[in-house]
């Protein structure tokens, strides 16, 4: 965002700290005008419900090797320093795949793979699966790959470049999927066709898991609008960011 875009906010901001003792209900009210807030944070599923839901056979959760990070962290211009995902939420998707004996996984916006890997080695103890794996950049997905192959997973995976709701794209992918993970754009309007698009896919009992579900105003705001076609179980995660599971309604 601009300076010229947001200075009416600023001067906003400014005239509330030199007028007013208290300025706490200001910012709120300036947070919703810019979608944000605390209240649309929401869900409908507590957590044993879930777990239930989501391992049907009570499977025991996958314990996880130490996967070195070093390969994810690339300093050069082509890429951002660290993963796409935060460790709790790749460990989540990979004990998910697991426990639900996933058959086909759908990820759109891989970055450098490190929940990627998680979600193959979940499918490869439970002996079933595959996942497409998608991104814009086909540096990114050239990167996924190298660090599949590096851990013996490269057969699990299928990349795929393109945008998550161009038609082309749509073709190329399985026409169900037991959990689709959304870590893309992290606005709104497209992050709610991503929704739209891909519940469309869910094969029985499936299951859609956004990232950033917390920190970016754009998923909250898609997450909010989806609660009458979905229960929603939102959870904090170590940087803040959060983490939503969608379960379609019957």
């Amino acid at each position: 965002m601009s300076l010229q875009s947001n200075l009416s906010t600023r001067l906003r901001l400014l005239r509330i700290a030199l007028t007013k003792r208290f300025v706490y209900g200001d910012l709120g009210d300036i947070m919703r005008d810019h979608g944000m807030g605390i209240t649309d944070v929401c869900g409908d599923t507590e957590p044993f419900s879930l777990l239930a839901k989501l391992s049907p056979d009570r499977q025991p959760l996958l314990e996880f090797p130490t996967f070195d990070p070093t390969p994810f962290n690339r300093t050069d211009s082509a890429y951002t320093e660290g993963w796409s995902s935060e460790p709790s939420v790749s460990q989540f998707l990979g004990r998910l795949v697991h426990a639900k004996r996933a058959r086909k996984v759908i990820e759109l916006g891989c970055f450098t793979g490190w929940s990627t890997i998680h979600m193959a080695h979940g499918m490869q103890q439970a002996g079933t699966g595959h996942i497409h794996y998608l991104d814009y950049d086909q540096r990114f997905l050239d990167q996924t790959t190298a660090n599949l192959r590096r851990l013996g997973l490269a057969e699990l995976g299928t990349p795929l470049q393109g945008m998550s709701t161009s038609p082309d794209v749509l073709r190329q992918l399985p026409a169900e999927a037991d959990v689709v993970f959304i870590d893309t754009s992290h606005e709104y309007q497209p992050t709610l066709e991503e929704i739209a698009l891909y519940r469309a896919r869910l094969a029985p009992g499936g299951c859609l898991v956004l990232h950033d579900s917390l920190s970016a105003p754009g998923v909250r705001r898609a997450v909010r609008e989806s609660l009458d076609r979905f229960h929603v179980h939102t959870f904090a995660t170590e940087r803040s960011n959060g983490l939503t599971v969608l379960l379609p309604r019957a």
